[in-house]
């Protein structure tokens, strides 16, 4: 983490006093719901809206104008911290200093945070962060999944004497749809208030479906394991001009078993190591045919370790619903 960029600690908690005590101390202005940022800091708003006594929705829609890390301190009441991020390029989230890329393009734009863990969270300045973030009582989710077959696998997480929640992962498909339709509105409009409402509790009931299918594993998903995941993920990333490593390359450098591996890298990413590694490779793709450094597709192709132009041509479109040739762009000599 970077330490030389200033730091705003902050509190959060179910009721909107939080912004009140905290948002002061940056010169903002908290009217009727919305967070309005000073004009030197940051375009854009936040908008906090109480679900229930149970449940609170805090919209961030901003543009950082400078470097800033929001650092959100621990918490006396316990309750869970849902982040979706749909933001348009990377942020870091950095858990007890763990760092974890966040955002539309991060591929990981959905993590779970204990409100008694300590978290920064640091935007790119200049490009649009957009995320919902939803506060959840715990003892309110926990009485979904009382008498369930899956109450077991909550105990851990829910016991304040034993470990915290952090977890993450992809943004499940049905969220996204809302989470994009939130993104297009206005926070200003009339209606917004209602509009939130509804997605939150369409989101709260997706999560619910998706703890009670993913906690038998997720509840054993520990942090070092996440870790591991993102390890390998970096390995996965560091050269998607080579050829696929392999699951049990990558498995070797997560230090796990080969099913272990699959199973955490699904649940967390969505897909396997060879889909996610060959969809980077065709996103790739398309920016080195738009790039004008190359005379031929075939170039591309085999810069990319596809040794069958045709088949290149086939993945890709696939993938982009399109030919190579028609984002080409030669090398002019």
């Amino acid at each position: 983490m970077d330490l030389s960029i200033p730091e705003f600690k902050h509190s959060a908690s179910l009721s909107p006093k939080w912004l009140e005590d905290s948002l002061n101390k940056l010169g903002c202005k908290f009217n009727n719901k919305i967070v309005s940022f000073p004009e030197n800091t940051a375009s854009g708003s936040c908008y906090f809206l109480e679900i229930s006594p149970d449940i609170s929705a805090f919209v961030v829609d901003l543009t950082l104008k400078k470097p800033m890390r929001f650092t959100r301190m621990p918490s006396e009441e316990d309750f869970w911290v849902v982040y979706y991020d749909i933001s348009d390029g990377f942020n870091k989230h950095f858990v007890d200093n763990v760092k974890h890329k966040i955002g539309y393009t991060s591929k990981l734009g959905f993590a779970i945070v204990d409100s008694r863990t300590k978290s920064t969270y640091v935007s790119s300045v200049g490009e649009r962060a957009f995320s919902l973030r939803l506060y959840i009582r715990k003892s309110y989710i926990m009485g979904y999944f009382k008498n369930s077959i899956v109450e077991k696998d909550f105990k851990n997480i829910f016991d304040d004497k034993k470990r915290k929640m952090v977890y993450y992962g992809h943004i499940d498909s049905r969220s996204n749809v809302q989470l994009f339709q939130l993104k297009s509105q206005n926070m200003h409009d009339s209606n917004y208030e209602f509009l939130l409402k509804g997605i939150t509790y369409k989101i709260f009931g997706y999560l619910l479906e998706r703890l009670n299918a993913d906690m038998p594993e997720a509840g054993a998903f520990l942090e070092k394991d996440l870790l591991a995941i993102m390890n390998s993920q970096e390995y996965l990333l560091s050269d998607v001009l080579k050829p696929f490593p392999g699951v049990k390359a990558l498995s070797k450098i997560a230090n796990m078993s080969i099913s272990k591996f699959q199973n955490l890298y699904l649940n967390v990413f969505g897909m396997s190591p060879a889909s996610f590694f060959k969809n980077e490779k065709l996103r790739l793709a398309k920016e080195l045919l738009e790039s004008g450094k190359y005379s031929l597709i075939s170039d591309v192709a085999y810069e990319l370790n596809y040794f069958k132009t045709s088949y290149f041509s086939l993945q890709y479109k696939k993938y982009h619903g399109h030919l190579p040739k028609e984002v080409f762009k030669s090398k002019t000599n």
